[in-house]
């Protein structure tokens, strides 16, 4: 309804001005009407209306004067006593009227007298032998009532029409408001059923390409994505009390059998105890692992980005895992296609690169091959991990880097791993904006490919 106010506001300022034009109209042929009728009045003389028959004859030229005219006429002398009356009613009579008085003193004036819808017009008249002589007015009073009559029509027609464009716009908009309010309000309700933890709840009835549309499926895409981690969050959480219950349970069992036992070797004591300090390392390892993960996944620390020589970072971590190498008598061979420096966190990417040789030595059977290689163009540096050991299925790599995923849980027992090395190099890279892909076959080892900008931003 604000938006027609100004409509109405023209229409009403417009209405202003068709008064004023046809008042002015009025006035304007009045007061030549009352000039005229203030000159014949003026040539017959008021000093001459004593004569027998002169006043009938003044009120009888008046009164048909005032039928060609269309005003009622009134002539006052100079005594403000009405001599001749077009409508016969004051004759006679000594009224005051403002206006004659005004004409009377020589000043000719024009009133609107809106209560009575009628025009006023007063003109001094002169005599006709000494022009500065006032010997009395005439007063024209026209009806008004046509104009404002047709004015008020006009008016309560522009209201009809301005009530009726309000009331359709009215509609209008409530049917459009409804229209577009009623997608929102069934994502309103979704998010708040999600407030409450129902993260399955779903926009249903998505339709079109409109902006409620992508909303719809934006807001499902991140409702998915937040259902699927808080599923990640609940395995973790699973995966983590498991992986810390096996140790505790095998301690307990271990501390118990020691404790119930009278005269227990020593030899015993000392192979309970070397077993319950190989749970604590295994305690340990799953320790540091999980901070690991925490540290790289808390990004709003940033990295401690500076250059680094990745041939060297290379070297470095295959000489610290070769005595591992060395006990599985595997080939541990280094590939430096070319020298490269990039930007990196040198702990966090060493860390990643690490995990990935060390899984490849852990799963290559005695006597096999692990090769690192390093090459780079002039956007990426590329450092694959390929070995010789037991493979990957084609359904297993895409779960490979989640947490605590293990392919071969028997196996990865014997080696000692935490089933978080890989999620962890996964972070890393992820973090330095790099990829991390996998390529195997059962029995046909793996290849890791890691890439990774050579410069930031």
């Amino acid at each position: 309804m604000l938006s027609l106010s100004p409509l109405a506001v023209f229409f009403f300022i417009a209405i202003a001005h068709i008064e004023t034009d046809y008042l002015y109209e009025r006035t304007s042929e009045m007061q030549i009407t009352a000039a005229l009728a203030a000159n014949i009045v003026g040539a017959q003389g008021f000093d001459m209306l004593d004569m027998p028959g002169r006043t009938w004859s003044l009120q009888r030229d008046m009164r048909e004067r005032s039928t060609e005219w269309g005003f009622r006429v009134l002539v006052f002398n100079d005594g403000m006593q009405v001599i001749s009356d077009s409508a016969d009613l004051r004759t006679g009579t000594t009224p005051f009227i403002p206006e004659v008085v005004r004409a009377i003193r020589g000043d000719d004036n024009t009133e609107l007298r809106r209560d009575e819808r009628a025009l006023y017009v007063a003109v001094t008249v002169t005599s006709d032998r000494d022009a500065t002589e006032r010997s009395g007015a005439v007063l024209l009073v026209g009806s008004v009532e046509d104009i404002f009559q047709s004015l008020d029509d006009l008016r309560n027609r522009l209201l009809l029409i301005i009530s009726l464009v309000g009331l359709g716009v009215a509609v209008v908009v409530f049917i459009t408001a409804n229209t577009l309010i009623r997608p929102l309000r069934r994502i309103l309700r979704v998010v708040q059923r999600m407030a409450t933890g129902q993260l399955d709840q779903r926009v249903t009835d998505i339709k079109g390409r409109d902006e409620y549309a992508i909303l719809g499926i934006s807001f499902n895409s991140m409702a998915e994505k937040l259902e699927q981690v808080e599923k990640t969050r609940e395995e973790f959480v699973s995966n983590v009390s498991h992986e810390l219950k096996t140790p505790l349970s095998s301690m307990k069992v271990l501390s118990e059998s020691i404790l119930l036992q009278e005269s227990v070797p020593e030899a015993m004591y000392r192979e309970f105890l070397q077993d319950i300090v190989n749970e604590v390392d295994r305690m340990t390892s799953i320790n540091n692992d999980l901070l690991s993960l925490v540290r790289i996944d808390q990004r709003e620390q940033g990295l401690n980005i500076a250059p680094v020589s990745i041939n060297k970072m290379v070297e470095d971590i295959l000489r610290r895992l070769s005595p591992l190498s060395e006990q599985k008598h595997i080939a541990l061979i280094y590939d430096d296609v070319r020298p490269v420096q990039i930007d990196a966190d040198e702990i966090k990417l060493t860390l990643a690169i690490s995990n990935i040789v060390e899984n490849g030595i852990k799963y290559t059977p005695n006597g096999g091959t692990v090769k690192v290689s390093v090459d780079a163009d002039h956007q990426f540096v590329y450092i694959s991990v390929q070995d010789t050991g037991m493979g990957i299925a084609d359904t297993e790599q895409t779960k490979i880097f989640n947490r605590f995923y293990r392919v071969d849980k028997a196996r990865d027992r014997e080696t000692g791993g935490t089933g978080l090395g890989l999620a962890i190099s996964h972070a890393a890279i992820i973090a330095h904006n790099g990829t991390i892909r996998v390529s195997s076959r059962p029995d046909e080892g793996a290849v890791f490919m890691v890439r990774i900008p050579i410069r930031r931003g």
